[in-house]
């Protein structure tokens, strides 16, 4: 892997990436499913389809896939913003690219998520290497 110079692991961060950071760290990627209640809003709203709504159906999604899938404790942030209410979250997995969006409330809570799922273009993807010029890969990208 390419050393990645906007690791936000090697910077300071606001309060709500290092909510983020904690939360994928140590809730999704991790063990500790009690950071669902200490960051989630009791309203919280899920926009991924099969996730169901609320801390409840979060966990229920932790226990019976996050929880279980290969890999998921080897994940790499790549880059890590925010924007007033959004921390936006791009990430990398053995086999796929995350890019999460979250929307705090007042209170500094997980309210709302969407995200962005890719299998990786090509064995060995990093992004951090330069691409290569390969127009074919567009065609089966946006073939009808």
């Amino acid at each position: 892997m390419i050393e990645n110079p906007y690791d936000p692991r090697k910077r300071e961060l606001s309060k709500r990436e290092a909510i983020v950071m904690d939360f994928m760290e140590n809730c999704l990627h991790g063990d500790n499913i009690s950071l669902i209640d200490k960051y989630m809003s009791p309203d919280y709203i899920q926009h991924t389809p099969g996730i169901g709504q609320g801390r409840e159906g979060v966990k229920r999604y932790y226990m019976e896939v996050a929880s279980k899938r290969p890999g998921r404790k080897e994940w790499r942030p790549i880059h890590l913003f925010e924007c007033g209410n959004f921390v936006i979250l791009h990430k990398l997995l053995p086999s796929t690219l995350i890019v999460d969006i979250m929307r705090f409330n007042q209170n500094d809570q997980l309210a709302e998520h969407w995200d962005v799922v890719q299998r990786h273009p090509e064995p060995g993807y990093d992004p951090m290497k330069l691409s290569q010029e390969d127009f074919g890969r567009f065609s089966a990208l946006f073939a009808r």
